[in-house]
């Protein structure tokens, strides 16, 4: 069994590979493949949520199961907020082939979902970013829409200003010199004139209200995984077209509200490019089927299966 901590994971692909890899595995999808509804244990009061999310490729005939903690005060005191393992078995035997970092294989499909979202509905000449949140998945977004986007611009915003000035030193040390980045006070004014919005927050109030959001702009909401998390407003939905992963898990887990969205399978195989020129927002709840792709695409690039 192999097992691939957070740098190997990182050091096999990028953030630009998966986002093609989720591109690819979205375009074929096998509907023989399985992927039973996730068991989750969320303990409010202490501001965690426990998550098992098993998967079975049948094109790969694996076995993939993540077993997962996210822990919302954790940043506050220096320590990661996800944590956990992801477990592949071959089909044919059950043999175990590798144990991966679930935080870096959830960072790389959360940021590169939203980045695959972005380049379906986001304008092409898109300039301005805002970025609300400025934990792991915040960053994995930042580096999903700079891979489709040519932006010059990124403004952050955070409660904690500490949060912001060491985020946007991170940032200005990995991504390219020729993008600026800005700190800001508040959400509203990192969202002005931005032509795409990315929240990676534990939010529970929306962030910013509908008449804040310009027509036209796309917005990647990533902290909207649970039915009390409310990053964006909710008036801002009936304005939009709002698009998720799987319609089904966003009821579920987000809200009744989703049954008027699309899914971005159905965007794929039915593509208007007429949806650029409108509203968009992508309310992401994530599936173990992204974990999967991820997953597979590591393995393939380090040779551990054909």
């Amino acid at each position: 069994m192999e097992i691939l901590i957070d740098s190997l994971v990182n050091d096999a692909i990028n953030m630009g590979d998966a986002i093609e890899a989720l591109r690819h595995d979205y375009a074929c999808h096998d509907e023989s493949d399985r992927c039973p509804t996730r068991t989750l244990i969320r303990l409010d009061e202490k501001k965690a949520t426990f998550g098992v999310m098993p998967y079975y490729s049948n094109r790969e005939n694996l076995f993939i199961v993540k077993i997962i903690s996210h822990h919302a005060q954790n940043v506050s005191q220096g320590h990661k907020s996800i944590n956990g393992v992801i477990v592949v078995q071959e089909g044919r035997t059950g043999q175990v082939l590798a144990q991966l970092d679930a935080s870096a294989i959830t960072a790389l499909r959360t940021g590169a979902t939203a980045g695959l979202a972005t380049d379906l509905l986001a304008r092409k000449h898109s300039k301005k970013l805002a970025i609300i949140g400025t934990g792991d998945q915040a960053m994995a977004a930042l580096s999903a829409v700079l891979c489709v986007r040519d932006i010059d611009c990124v403004s952050v915003y955070s409660r904690n200003k500490e949060n912001v000035e060491r985020f946007i030193l991170r940032a200005a040390d990995q991504f390219p010199s020729g993008v600026a980045f800005l700190g800001c006070t508040e959400a509203r004014s990192a969202i002005e004139e931005a032509d795409i919005v990315c929240t990676a927050t534990t939010c529970a109030e929306p962030l910013f209200s509908a008449c804040d959001v310009m027509d036209g702009v796309h917005v990647n909401a990533l902290g909207k995984h649970t039915l009390v998390s409310r990053e964006f407003p909710q008036e801002l939905v009936p304005q939009s077209i709002l698009v998720v992963e799987d319609r089904e898990s966003a009821i579920r887990e987000a809200g009744n509200y989703h049954r008027y969205s699309i899914s971005l399978s159905e965007i794929l195989q039915e593509y208007d490019q007429g949806y650029r020129s409108k509203t968009t927002i992508f309310s992401s709840v994530g599936t173990a089927f992204q974990d999967a792709c991820i997953c597979i695409a590591v393995l393939k690039k380090l040779k551990l299966i054909e």
